[in-house]
Order: C-alpha cells, then sequence, then structure tokens
C-alpha cells in the first residue's frame, strides 16, 4: 500500500492510502500536469467519504514509498518538413535527362551502403554526367538560399555539391534511413532529389516516405510512426533536411527494359570541411 497526504493552501491536508494501481494516483497526476480536480476518498469517522479537490488549491503531494507524480511532458513531434516544386525544368530540359540516363545504361552501377547491409537497398546509380547538356545544377543551385532559409538552416558557405542519378527496376526500394547519420555523411544539411521517368509513368509504387520526428537533444532526431508518403512525379524537385529520415516503397516496372523503371537525379549540400562521398 502506499500512503498518500495531500497538503493543501491555508494548511489543511488529507490523508489515506491506495495501491500502485489505484485511480487516486492517476488523478492526482492528472491535476498536477494540467489544473482541474482531483477526486479522492478517505476515510472518516469510520465512513469513506469522497472529496474533491481543485489542482489550484494543492501545495504538495507527499507519497510513502515515493511515487512519481509528475508526468513527463510528451515528446513534441515535427511534421516531416519539405518542399516541392513541379515542373522544375523545361519539357525539351525533362526530355533530355531521360534520353541521358538511356544512353547511360551501361554505366550504372549497383548501389551500396554504409556497412554493406545486405538486402537493404536495391538500385543503381551513375555518378558521372558528363553529357548531360542541360544547366541542371545551375538551376538548382538558384533554389538552396531560399530552400535553406525554409528549413531555418543556414546555408554553408562554400559548400559542397553532391550529385548522382539513381535508377529504380521492378522491386527496387531503399529501406528507412536519412542521408547524414555516419561520419562519412555528418555534415550533410540539404538533400535534394528530382524524379524523371517516360510519360505516362511506366512504373508503380516507389513512393518517398518521410517520417516525422521528435528532437532529443539538438542534435539527435528520432523518427516516429507517422509519415509524409509522396508519389513520384515526373519532373518534380523536392528538398528535404538531411537529417530526416525516409525510405523509398517498393516500385513495380512494367517489363525488363531499363527505361521504364523510376530515375531520380538526387544528392546534397554539405559543409565543405569533409570529403564528400557517393552512393550512400
Amino acid at each position: 500500500m502506499i500512503s498518500v497526504r495531500i497538503l493543501l493552501h491555508g494548511g489543511r491536508s488529507y490523508e489515506t492510502s491506495c495501491t500502485a494501481d489505484a485511480p487516486l494516483l492517476t488523478e492526482l497526476r492528472a491535476a498536477l500536469a494540467g489544473g482541474g480536480v482531483a477526486e479522492i476518498e478517505i476515510g472518516a469517522e469510520g465512513e469513506r467519504k469522497g472529496v474533491t479537490i481543485p489542482a489550484s488549491q494543492i501545495v504538495a503531494v507527499e507519497t510513502m514509498p515515493p511515487v512519481a507524480l509528475r508526468s513527463q511532458p510528451a515528446a513534441k513531434i515535427t511534421p516531416a518538413p519539405y518542399i516541392r516544386i513541379p515542373d522544375f525544368l523545361s519539357a525539351e530540359e525533362n526530355a533530355a535527362v531521360m534520353a541521358f540516363a538511356l544512353r547511360k545504361e551501361s554505366e550504372f552501377a549497383a548501389s551500396t551502403v554504409e556497412g554493406d547491409r545486405k538486402g537493404y537497398r536495391h538500385s543503381q546509380v551513375l555518378t558521372k554526367f558528363d553529357g548531360l547538356d542541360i544547366a541542371f545544377e545551375v538551376k538548382l543551385r538558384e533554389l538552396l538560399p531560399e530552400a535553406a532559409s525554409y528549413f531555418g538552416t543556414a546555408l554553408p558557405a562554400d559548400y559542397l555539391f553532391e550529385m548522382q542519378m539513381t535508377a529504380h527496376g521492378d522491386g527496387g526500394y531503399y529501406k528507412i534511413h536519412n542521408d547524414n547519420g555516419t561520419p562519412r555523411t555528418a555534415s550533410r544539411v540539404l538533400t535534394y532529389v528530382y524524379y524523371f521517368s517516360r510519360t505516362p509513368q511506366p512504373f508503380s509504387g516507389g513512393q518517398l516516405r518521410l517520417y516525422d520526428d521528435s528532437r532529443v537533444d539538438p542534435s539527435n532526431w528520432v523518427p516516429v510512426a507517422s509519415f509524409a508518403e509522396i508519389a513520384p512525379q515526373n519532373n518534380m524537385l523536392l528538398f528535404f533536411p538531411s537529417r530526416c529520415f525516409h525510405e523509398v516503397m517498393p516500385a513495380l516496372r512494367r517489363g525488363d527494359e531499363f527505361g521504364n523503371g523510376r530515375f531520380t537525379i538526387n544528392g546534397w549540400i554539405r559543409h565543405p570541411e569533409a570529403q564528400p562521398g557517393t552512393n550512400a
């Protein structure tokens, strides 16, 4: 049994006892956390009486043995932040990107992840962009100051710009991860993804799930169960902070043709003191 003594303004007090799972303790926790009233039962003159105590009148609650009554505040959940820009390139530039990917099919290599985790990612990547005759990087860089400001992030001076092309074929996916969660990638601050494909879209699935998160401390965020799910859309650009946990859901491609897959140009903005990394 737990002895409970409730001290009130004016010097009054109530004493009672209860078990550890008694409603009284729940009532007291709720009253101390959010105001309202506490409903208790006390023994007086051989009878049990109900007492309603306004939370504003409670000075202190003593328990023996000690019981934690002050509830910890619930962790604040931050909705997944992102910027979505449809029709990022002109129709001619968008078609040129698709044509470039098809010309480079033989140069795509199997993707990898830090720690060589088997079965965590299934896609192909291309890291060399010689022959892509459009000003993709120039156009994207023009948007970076505004994107960084939207996320409340300072754009690093002399930042490093990383870029790769990724192809998800039939069954391609990438399990939940963030883009700056290892020593090699820790300096990444901003992630971008440009989607392109044949039209009409020759695959299904491939959604990007951006998980809401909770801040543990200034440098540590953890994902929660809720998320925003963004469907791939030809010629769409997406920005989000590199700390955000995300995953690529499995894509289902019609037929075996390489060009019918889910394609992106994706990369990161990072602090200049770090060495760039790719295929992560």
